[in-house]
Order: C-alpha cells, then structure tokens, then sequence
C-alpha cells in the first residue's frame, strides 16, 4: 500500500503528478486505486478536466471528494487549495457509491450500504462525505451502525463555508449537493485504527435542552432561546458573523459515553439555531472553550497511539473550529503526525466517527485521523518523537487565561455542589431536610409503583420534647435531636434509605424495599436505641412514638404521609407514647 498525496494549482500539475504516480506503481500490480479529492468552491469548474486526466490514465479508479473550507496534505494546511490524494491497494479493494437524498431517502439509503457492507465478509473501513446544510443523515447512520462492529467509519460534512448553502460532493460518476458519497475499503490483510482529539472543555452552568424543531434546530435550553445564551454569556449577537464569533463556543455533552459537541450553524430570528448534528431533548449541555495548549497535548497522544501502529497511509478530517482557534498555530496540530506517512484530508463542519458501542455518530471540535496499512507494521515511524511545539505568544497568552477559566470553573462547581448539598441537609441534625426527604419520597414511591416493590415509611417524634428544652435548655434539646439522628443514620442503609427531619422534634424515614414486618422491626429496634443512648443528664430516658405505614398500590406522598401521621397519632395518643403502631 502507498499513498502519495499532491497540493496543485493547474490542470498541467496534475498531469505533471499523474505521471508520476503511474511510473512509480509501473512495476507494481495494483488491486485497487482511490484518488481523493478535496477543492477549494473557487476550484470547482476544474472538477472534470481532473477526472478525466485521472481515469485517462488510471481507468480503473474511484475517484471521491468534496469541496471544503481548508485542504489538508502531509500535515500543511491549504486555503483555497486542491488537493489530489492517490491511494494505492496492492491487495486491497475499493468501491465508491453515491447516494442522492432528493431520490433516495436517508433511511433507504443507509439500509441499501448495510446490504453491501453485510455482503462484504472483507470490508474493514467506509469514509463517507456529505453535503447538505440541512442534510438529515441520522436514518443514514442508524441504520448503518447495525454492520459488524469491526468496520471504522469516518468522514466529515463537506461545505463551502458559507450560511446555510450546501457543499458539493463528488465521485466519478455523480455530483451531489444534497446527499452522501461513501468509499468502502476491503481486504482480509487490510489494517484501520483510528484515533480522535477533542481539546475543549465545559464552562459554565449546565444547562437543559427543552424544545427541538426536529432534530437540527433547538429552539429553548432551560425554556430559552439558545442566542438568550450567547449573548448574556460571551456577547455575541444574531448578525452577519454570528457564525464566526460562535464557531469556537460549541454546546458539550456526552451521549452514550462518548464527548460531543455542537457549534452552531445559523440563528434564526425568534433566538433558536440551526446546527449541523443533532440534540435530543432532555441532553444537560454547557457551553464550551477551546483549549490550545490541551489540543497541541491531545495531538501528542493521538501521535503516539498513531506510530505505534505504524501506518502506510494517513486520511485526515479535521473541524474547521480547530483551524479558526489555534490560527496560525494550526499547522503545529497538523505536522505532529508528518513523520509517520502521507496524509491528506479536509476541514469539515461536522466529523464522523463510531464510538466503542458500534454507533455511527456526528461530532464536532474533533480531529480524526485514520492510519492503514496493507500486511504487517511496515510503516516509516520514526524513533524520535518530535517535542511538544511551542505556541505562538498570544496563544501562549490564551491557554493561561484558559487555564485561569478552568480552575475557576472548577471551584465554581464545587461551591455549588456545596450549596446544593447543604439547600438538601437540615444543618443541626446532618439528615435529609423536609423538603429533600419529600422529593426523594416521590421518586422511590414511584419506582416502587413501577418495579412492584415494597416501601415503608417511619413518622416519628420525641415525647414531651417542650419538656426537655423548658427543663434542661435548647442546648441539650439539640444534642438529643442530634443523637436520634446519628441512631437513624446508623439503622438505614446509605444510598437506599432515607432518613429525613420532617421539622422540629418529628422525623421521617424512607425505608426503600422494605416490606410491612421488616420495617417494624426497624422501627423497634431505633427506639429501643434511643432509649439506651438519648440519655438526658439527670439520666432520664427519652422516648419516641412511631407509626409505620407500607404502601399500597393505590398510594401517592400525600395519602402515604396521612397514613403514618395516623399511625404515628395512635402512637402517641392512644397507645401512650414510647410505642410503635404500624397500620
């Protein structure tokens, strides 16, 4: 396998490159030829005059390519560039479809793939290339990730650049501007890894996706307009270079395990977007920044996983956010892998990949890359591993203040998650307040409804606790709460009970799938212990009066709690106190 990767500007450097390619492979005996194309939209009126110069000579090629927003060749960056990417299979196989979604729709589509690549006991990678500014390849996909988990998917959302106007893709035979070109890789000795960098990071408050207008436009986050975000966050507004200030500030979620991230493509009036990849309502998002010195250190690590493999031939795909962030520095990301083999590949405004569960799925912020080789590691790795590269100064000057942004935020969620905590917690006893013991109170009586386990609550109170504080003072009132609650926390499981402060001397108890006799047990033995421990200083004991209640399948919180507030008043009124009455 070889692959030997062209920048040109003429039509006579192609045929300059042609030339070359054909005497290098004149001794060779080729199983297959890909010729990858990628073209600046100012380049498109060429198109033909390539692939006739290509097929002239090598008849037997598939040709695939897209325009696109930058070119990618032997890690150099290309603007308003052509490149032209021979890739040469000695035992491999390729083939290129097309698929036009105003004749075929995408679910069809991707089922008609899946047949091929079922068919294909050998297939081992697919790139697809798609255009369409509100191209819907999610049916595509899905229906695509049920193929063997061992086949790698990658590819990218090729564009012009411009708003909301679709790219164009390309093959031998077809031109589309609203649809997917795919090239199926094949062969029982042909080798794939491939490898992803990221590099941004969460900033700010979580936030809630509410609303969708299918599955490209969100129009509320928290019940708000998405533009309410970016323009009380970072100031950027809906005008004519909303697209470029909001480019590097992605949306960041996880789905399925696997880090995704969204920028938008266009702002409509009423403050929803446009976005090239999908959301689904219910995804917790925050925004997120891109951190130059974390993606020079990604690319480090992607390079190391690279080189160990050991590839012939490196296809890259890569977000045009990465280029417009690190600018002048991009070409550092870039050249990392320079040493390993020929790349060549294009900036996208979405990347495809498959994550570890076999799902087919569109990013954004991402790095590709993907390394193959026909046979055992014969790859041109070098030993020497090329040093962390330096930042240029203002970028130098950007990953400081990142990293000021990221401690920050960190602190930041952990104030927060103290304040949650303690908005949960009753502060003198540490136990769940009133209101948290309710909430959790729903959430397990409906899961118990659910499930068709059993549930028990506890409603509790000291006896004559205004005796106590008029007798002995608040202070020791407060210490005999204290260690009701520690006897509580000690007789209920962690993370599965809930033992709660109702308010006052009364306290509550969530006993999670706890049947009728199980809990009065419970309830028993914590007020034996109070007897034996809550001891006052004079050595009186303290009593408690219980009621115990299992729910039915007809209860809800409020007939639940009514029930034990009965148990509880026979407990104590008519019983005579110090006494557990389970009804």
């Amino acid at each position: 396998m070889k692959q030997i990767p062209y920048a040109i500007k003429t039509i006579k450097d192609l045929q300059t490159c042609v030339e070359e390619v054909r005497a290098e492979s004149r001794n060779q005996k080729l199983s297959g030829v890909l010729v990858s194309v990628f073209m600046d939209p100012t380049r498109v009126n060429m198109l033909e005059d390539i692939q006739l110069h290509i097929r002239a000579v090598f008849p037997e090629a598939q040709i695939i390519g897209s325009v696109s927003s930058g070119e990618l060749v032997n890690g150099n960056l290309l603007e308003q560039g052509l490149v032209v990417n021979f890739t040469l299979f000695e035992e491999a196989s390729v083939r290129v479809v097309a698929y036009d979604f105003h004749e075929k729709k995408s679910n069809a589509a991707g089922r008609e793939l899946l047949a091929i690549l079922q068919a294909d006991k050998e297939a081992a990678a697919v790139e697809v290339i798609s255009a369409g500014f509100h191209l819907d390849i999610n049916p595509f996909f899905k229906q695509l990730s049920a193929c063997r988990r061992k086949i790698v998917f990658f590819g990218g959302l090729a564009d012009d650049g411009s708003l909301g106007k679709n790219g164009l893709v390309f093959t031998h035979t077809a031109q589309l501007r609203h649809g997917v070109v795919a090239v199926i890789f094949s062969g029982a000795n042909l080798h794939v890894q491939s490898s992803s960098s990221f590099g941004w990071k969460p900033l700010g408050r979580t936030m809630t996706v509410t609303k969708m207008d299918g599955d490209f436009c969100l129009q509320e986050l928290d019940g708000r307009p998405p533009l309410e975000v970016f323009d009380r966050y970072l100031g950027i507004k809906n005008n004519d270079s909303f697209l470029f200030e909001a480019l590097t500030f992605p949306f960041y979620f996880e789905r399925h395990g696997t880090t995704l991230a969204r920028h938008p493509r266009r702002c409509r009036d009423d403050g929803s977007m446009m976005f090239g990849a999908d959301f689904r309502v219910g995804e917790r998002v925050r925004l997120a920044y891109g951190d130059p010195g974390d993606i020079i250190d990604n690319a480090m690590a992607l390079q190391e996983k690279m080189a160990s493999f050991k590839p012939e031939a490196i296809f890259v795909v890569s977000c045009v956010a990465r280029w417009m962030l690190l600018g002048s520095d991009t070409e550092k990301e870039l050249a990392i892998s320079k040493h390993l083999a020929p790349s060549a590949g294009f900036y996208a405004y979405g990347e495809f990949m498959r994550n570890e569960s076999g799902e087919i799925m569109v990013s954004n912020m991402t790095l590709v890359t993907i390394g193959m080789r026909e046979g055992i590691s014969q790859g041109r790795q070098s030993n020497t591993v090329p040093p962390r590269p330096k930042l240029n100064k203002h970028r130098s000057l950007m990953a400081r203040l990142v990293h000021f942004i990221e401690t920050t935020t960190q602190e930041l969620e952990e104030s927060n998650r103290k304040l949650a905590h303690l908005a949960q917690i009753d502060r003198l006893t540490g136990l769940f307040n009133r209101g948290e013991t309710e909430a959790n109170l729903r959430e397990l009586l409906q899961r118990a409804h659910a499930f068709n386990e059993p549930l028990s609550v506890l409603m509790m109170d000291v006896d004559d606790f205004k005796v106590i504080n008029d007798s002995y003072g608040h202070a020791i009132g407060d210490d005999t709460l204290k260690t009701i609650a520690k006897i509580l926390q000690k007789n209920t499981r962690r993370g599965v009970d809930i033992p709660g402060r109702w308010g006052g001397d009364e306290f509550f108890v969530v006993l999670s799938g706890s049947g009728n006799e199980r809990a009065r047990m419970i309830a028993e033995r914590i007020g034996r212990q109070i007897n034996e421990h809550a001891l006052l200083p004079d050595g009186a004991i303290v009593t408690t009066s219980i009621g115990v209640v299992t729910a039915a399948s007809d209860d809800t919180p409020d007939t639940l709690f009514k029930r034990a507030d009965g148990a509880l008043y026979e407990a104590k009124l008519i019983r005579g106190k110090n006494n557990v009455v389970v009804h």
